[in-house]
């Protein structure tokens, strides 16, 4: 069993392997950890060990390459950014009564599985308490908590951390060919999360990045900059990886007022803007860093997202 494009993550993929390999594999696992740091992937690298017909993921058959197109009789992922509802998980419950079409067994990928709706989880919930033969379940969360207890207990937990940075600097020094300095400081951004590092090697990200700093501590802008900014964060529904840069962002500033040096901060490459910004108020730092919190968890319900991010960034924006 071969799991090659997963990067890291050897325990988790060592385990997997043992279960195929002793027929072990029970009918639905639940994939939890941080976003961003190769669970989907390794989930569909799984179902192409499944499918191959080599048996190795060889990503040449017409079994992986199908998987790899996403249009494998066999294969249904289910992934959405807001609520997955009851219908969905109704259609699903429907095809698995039946048996697969041409592989093994049929699988399923629900990812952001903790979107379901309290109906949808226990459409869930019924179809695994009585799970029909020749299928796997997949569930992908990175807020485990938010699936049902009854769903989670009926799953085998595969747990998921975040990227080692020797992991990372690794993975875009090697296998994307960056120089060692921009591979490391990728590595410090993305927190273990290569989908995170990824986001940030684009350039417009890059500087959206610079541009946020310089208006939250005051050295450039105003409230009308702060609205632009909210806007741009919203345009390519990338709030998140912005939201989090802030969060580490604060508290770096946070570091350098109780440390007084450099040498904690992640997001080094903008130590400038944070000895020169406004940011002396202790009162100022705490409630902002709350307010990003806050934001974070807000976003995952279905809200306007342009104003939540307008109401942050006007609140936490100091005054030039």
């Amino acid at each position: 069993m071969e799991f090659n494009r997963v990067v890291g993550h050897d325990r988790q993929k060592q385990m997997l392997a043992a279960l195929v390999g002793n027929d072990k594999l029970p009918h639905a696992l639940l994939f939890a950890g941080p976003d961003g740091v190769g669970k989907r992937i390794l989930a569909i690298e799984l179902i192409k060990n499944l499918f191959c017909e080599e048996g190795r993921a060889c990503g040449s058959c017409r079994p992986c390459r199908a998987l790899t197109a996403g249009h494998h009789p066999d294969f249904t992922i289910l992934s959405r950014e807001t609520s997955i509802k009851i219908d969905e998980l109704r259609a699903i419950r429907k095809d698995v009564y039946e048996p697969p079409y041409e592989a093994p067994v049929r699988a399923i990928v629900i990812d952001n599985a903790d979107l379901m709706t309290r109906e949808a989880g226990n459409a869930l919930l019924k179809t695994l308490e009585e799970p029909p033969p020749s299928n796997v379940f997949i569930l992908i969360s990175s807020r485990e908590q938010e699936i049902p207890l009854t769903v989670r207990s009926r799953c085998m937990r595969i747990g998921f951390g975040p990227l080692s940075r020797t992991t990372m600097c690794s993975y875009f020094g090697e296998r994307l060919r960056m120089a060692s300095g921009q591979a490391g400081l990728l590595a410090d951004l993305s927190h273990g999360s290569i989908a995170a590092g990824l986001f940030w090697q684009d350039e417009n990200n890059f500087r959206m990045r610079r541009r946020i700093a310089e208006i939250v501590v005051g050295e450039k802008g105003g409230y009308t900059q702060a609205l632009l900014v909210a806007e741009g964060m919203t345009a390519k529904g990338n709030e998140m990886h912005y939201l989090f840069f802030l969060l580490s962002f604060l508290r770096d500033l946070w570091w350098l007022r109780n440390a007084g040096d450099a040498s904690g901060i992640g997001n080094r490459d903008l130590s400038e803007i944070m000895m020169g910004g406004r940011t002396g108020d202790p009162g100022w730092l705490e409630n902002s860093i709350r307010r990003v919190q806050e934001t974070i968890r807000t976003l995952r319900y279905n809200v306007n997202r342009w104003l939540t991010l307008e109401d942050l960034m006007i609140n936490i924006a100091r005054t030039p």
